[in-house]
């Protein structure tokens, strides 16, 4: 993200009188002072990288603005966001918000974006009612309030103004996919995606006729499997950004409890307030379950597995029923092979997302380096990208993201140089435990659904 810099005449910034305010009842609150005490430190690094960030534009250094405002405007949302939870009397995030557009309008920027334009986008997008809550002491605060807070926004709104603890909105962040153009390689499960779940929701009554002429049936949910990094999380969402719907993610976290019948419970709340969200907004919602095996483990039949079979149960109604309700089911798994089998089966569309081939890592590697400066010459070189390709083939997209920053961290150290190929030798050669058995997360008895459904 390449970000316009200003002569910086004016001496803006975060209101420091407020931050003053904040930093006191930090450092005196009642409660639980640990938490206090890390916000504390938090709100404190975040307004230095903004100084930081003022100095490097000052002094046009392009490559610290571009790390500085990059740290800068995802850290300062989640940070304002926790502090007006926390002292909504103080309207940390109106204050905050008034004070960086005031500070636009002075400086009167040019149609480049700004980061001023990034960190004001961020702050009105996340605005919340403030005034619901007065707790200045951390007394009473507990984390499922924090999160049901916190998905509030213009679309959860439109259901009511509780949503349920073990649900969460996706409100996609400066370094959330924008759509498939920012997944790299992977051109049959973009494929796959645009068949069968885009084109239905954006040419309803094509579909149709496609399953009255040809007998073509569109996926009531769609399962995800494979090993860990390598894209069943992110493709989730870049799918949701080219879609232009909105997704709740089922938090496993929240939705599972000790007490009897509360999981299942805890998932059919969930999953009524996101019909309630479709039915209002009158558009299809994405009701997305990762780690669905801890959801839906497979059932033994013992009087210890009751809970199981509630929950089972109550996603089979989920899945069978949800195309009705417009919400469409995805979901994630690494343990295929955990899963309960009548869900698996329930599931139409079963998409396995493996170790990148060559196109996928090359694509991967070019995302990367392009977001450094001293990585787009390798980025823009066929033949020294294709060395590194060679070079990390068995491991899966995170991974190939830490690769390159212990890559960049060498160019770094080497009199701050681009990065080269062989920045990329030792990091393999010293990672090679981070490489996976891709055959483990394989379904080994049957095949991913592509193209008819059944």
């Amino acid at each position: 993200m390449r970000i316009n810099n200003i002569d910086n005449k004016i001496n803006f910034g975060y209101n420091k009188e407020l931050n003053e305010k904040v930093n006191n009842k930090l450092k005196h609150a009642k409660g639980n002072k640990e938490i206090a005490q890390h916000l504390l430190e938090l709100n404190n690094i975040c307004n230095k990288t903004e100084d930081l960030l003022r100095k490097a534009e000052k002094e046009n250094n392009r490559t610290a603005l571009d790390i500085y405002s990059y740290l800068f405007v995802n850290m300062k949302p989640a940070i304002t966001d926790e502090l007006n939870d926390r002292f909504p009397i103080l309207k940390y995030r109106e204050t905050e918000l008034e004070t960086y557009n005031a500070e636009k309008k002075a400086r009167n920027l040019g149609e480049e974006y700004h980061w001023l334009d990034e960190i004001t986008d961020e702050l009105s997008d996340s605005a919340i009612l403030d005034g619901e809550m007065v707790d200045e002491d951390f007394e009473s605060k507990t984390t499922e309030t924090t999160a049901s807070t916190k998905t509030a926004s213009p679309t959860s709104k439109a259901a009511n103004d509780k949503c349920p603890a073990c649900l969460e909105e996706f409100i996609p962040t400066p370094v959330s996919p924008v759509g498939f153009s920012s997944i790299g390689g992977m051109k049959e499960v973009k494929e796959l995606l645009e068949d069968k779940i885009l084109f239905p929701l954006k040419n309803p009554e094509m579909a149709k006729f496609d399953e009255v002429e040809y007998g073509k049936k569109y996926p009531r949910g769609t399962l995800f499997y494979g090993p860990p990094g390598c894209g069943k999380t992110t493709s989730i969402e870049a799918l949701t950004a080219e879609a232009g719907l909105p997704m709740y993610k089922l938090k496993i976290s929240k939705a599972g409890s000790k007490y009897i019948n509360e999981s299942s419970r805890n998932i059919q709340k969930a999953y009524e307030y996101v019909c309630e969200v479709a039915e209002k907004t009158e558009k299809p919602v994405l009701f997305v379950i990762d780690e669905l095996e801890s959801l839906a483990p497979k059932r033994n039949g013992d009087l210890d597995s009751q809970e199981d079979n509630k929950m089972v149960g109550t996603l089979l109604q989920i899945i069978e029923e949800a195309r009705g309700k417009n919400v469409i089911v995805l979901a994630a798994t690494n343990c295929f092979d955990k899963i309960d089998e009548a869900i698996r089966s329930r599931f139409d569309d079963k998409i396995y997302i493996g170790l990148p081939d060559a196109d996928t890592r090359r694509g991967v590697l070019q995302i990367h380096l392009n977001r450094r400066t001293k990585g787009q010459a390798l980025a823009q070189n066929p033949e020294e990208l294709d060395k590194v390709v060679a070079l990390t083939a068995g491991f899966s997209n995170r991974d190939i993201a830490i690769l390159t920053d212990k890559a960049a961290l060498i160019a770094r150290s080497d009199n701050r140089r681009d990065i080269i190929a062989d920045d990329y030798i030792i990091p393999v050669r010293e990672n090679q435990n981070m490489k996976i058995k891709e055959s483990q997360y394989k379904d080994k008895q049957t095949r991913p659904s592509i193209g008819f459904g059944k």
